[in-house]
This record gives structure tokens, C-alpha cells and sequence, in this order.
């Protein structure tokens, strides 16, 4: 599967803001784009459509930035997704002038239950569950400090 950068981009900096936003905290574009090697321009293409979609807050002013706008354990990926690309979990089709009993077989047997598939797992999984991941994988990479006698 292959999904656009302004998807990919748009859930890292999700996750960003999850991890940095506890406790009510501010995050700013140019810290997320610092810690996660994005340009700043892009983020700011698509942190409005992140907002318009309800899923984050922006706080204006010089100590601007964003926030959640809601517990990240009720944000889906379905959610995300659907605010960046709405195109992605849609139905897949053939090309109309290709139409024959084959293309209707092969729709019926397989784009049809991935895309239900596809609906059903982005639905499930949160916000909550990647940024829980992230900080495991973080966790493990980061070396323990090593201390001298």
C-alpha cells in the first residue's frame, strides 16, 4: 500500500503532539519540524486540515501552537486519514471501460473485503496506540546511561 507524504508527514506530527502536549503543553511547528526532520512550510499545509477535521487545537500568539483537541485513545486512524486523503480508504474501482464479469469477480473477491478490511482496522486503531508504540520503539533505542566507578 502506498500512502502520500502529506499522510504520512500529518500522523507523525500527531504523534509528535501527543508525546509533547502532555500536561496541556503547546507544541510549536517549528518543534515538530525540528524533531521529526519535516519542513515547517509542509507542516503548516497540513496542520489546518488536521484542525478543520477537529482533531487538533490551534492556540494563537507568540507561544502559539497545537494541542489535541481530544484524548488521543478517541482520535483513529480512519479519522486522520480520511482528513489528509480522503481518497485512501475508499472503494477501489477499475478503470470503467474495462467492465466484464472479471473485473466484477475481482471486485467482489478482493477489492471489496480489503477495503472493508482497510475500514475496519483503521477504525480500531487510535492515536493512542501509535504514540504508545513510538515510545517503545524510543525507549529500547535510547541507550540506558552508563555510569563509572
Amino acid at each position: 500500500m502506498k500512502i502520500s507524504t502529506k499522510v504520512e508527514c500529518g500522523i507523525i506530527a500527531l504523534v509528535d503532539i501527543s508525546i509533547n502536549s502532555v500536561g496541556g503543553r503547546i507544541v510549536k511547528v517549528a518543534s515538530i519540524s525540528e524533531r521529526n526532520n519535516i519542513s515547517a512550510k509542509y507542516l503548516e499545509q497540513i496542520l489546518p486540515l488536521l484542525r478543520q477535521a477537529k482533531i487538533i487545537n490551534s492556540v494563537k500568539g507568540a507561544s502559539g501552537g497545537y494541542v489535541l483537541a481530544r484524548q488521543s485513545e478517541e482520535i483513529t486512524l480512519k479519522e486522520i486519514v480520511n482528513a489528509l486523503d480522503n481518497t485512501i480508504l475508499t472503494n477501489t474501482s477499475f478503470n470503467g471501460k474495462l467492465e466484464s464479469p472479471a473485473t466484477a469477480a475481482i471486485s467482489e473477491c478482493l477489492w471489496e473485503p480489503l477495503t472493508d478490511y482497510m475500514q475496519i482496522f483503521s477504525q480500531k486503531l487510535t492515536l493512542k496506540e501509535l504514540t504508545d508504540r513510538y515510545s517503545e520503539i524510543i525507549s529500547k533505542c535510547t541507550p540506558e546511561p552508563m555510569y563509572y566507578i
